[in-house]
């Protein structure tokens, strides 16, 4: 069967990102003037807005330029970094977040074929460290620490 490119990946993204934003009605909601930073419902419904806006335009994309695609098993480092993610969040709450995303930037390009071990190291301190920055110190969230815990 031929579908237009991006099409049912995109589709695939926007019914996920539907079922997240239903989750996070579930959410306990704070008084907007007793949240501290951000409210516990914003924060993941503005991820998935952006999420669900380059989805939308990844199919837009695909249907202007007219190319067809066929449908096909992904490569097994998809896979496998569906598990690493996975695995990450299910870790998060217990290592704290820069340390599983620390792994995450680590194992990631490795897994994709990336050697150079510098930059790796650097992606890998980096991307925590503004993680860390962003969301615990400019907009107050208070993240999983786990061990570094005396950070906050």
């Amino acid at each position: 069967m031929s579908l237009p490119k991006d099409l049912v990946p995109g589709c695939l993204i926007l019914l996920l990102c539907a079922a997240l934003y239903f989750v996070t009605t579930t959410f306990d909601s704070d008084p907007l003037g007793a949240a501290q930073g951000m409210p516990a419902t914003h924060m993941p419904r503005l991820v998935l807005g952006v999420i669900s806006a380059l989805a939308v335009l990844m199919i837009l994309q695909g249907l202007r330029s007219g190319e067809k695609g066929t449908i096909h098993v992904p490569p097994w480092p998809m896979w496998a970094t569906v598990g690493l993610l996975g695995l990450a969040a299910i870790a998060a709450p217990f290592l704290g977040v820069p340390i599983a995303f620390f792994i995450v930037c680590a194992v990631l390009p490795l897994l994709w074929g990336a050697r150079d071990v510098r930059i790796i190291a650097a992606f890998a301190l980096a991307v925590p460290a503004a993680i860390y920055v962003v969301f615990q110190i400019l907009l107050g969230l208070r993240l999983p620490l786990g061990p570094l815990t005396f950070l906050s």
